[in-house]
């Protein structure tokens, strides 16, 4: 959409809609969504800037979360 000021958008969705809007950002064939796996709460940043093909920035980043600790109360 064209226009003078920057827009910054935020999409909160599940994988499978991820996959599928990377897929057809990036232009591969339509069958490739289904391999791209992607952690819950991650983040995937899609960059659009006008004459230039889409970027991806980052996918599936994970890094704002805190590290998995397992349940110390099983004691197995």
């Amino acid at each position: 959409m064209p226009g003078t000021e920057d827009r910054h958008e935020l999409v909160v969705t599940h994988t499978f809609l991820i996959g599928w809007l990377v897929r057809a950002a990036l232009d591969a064939p339509p069958w490739r969504w289904m391999g791209l796996n992607h952690d819950n709460a991650a983040l995937t940043v899609l960059r659009y800037r006008p004459g230039f093909p889409v970027s991806l920035r980052c996918y599936n980043d994970t890094s704002h979360l805190p590290a998995f600790q397992p349940d110390r109360t099983d004691r197995r």
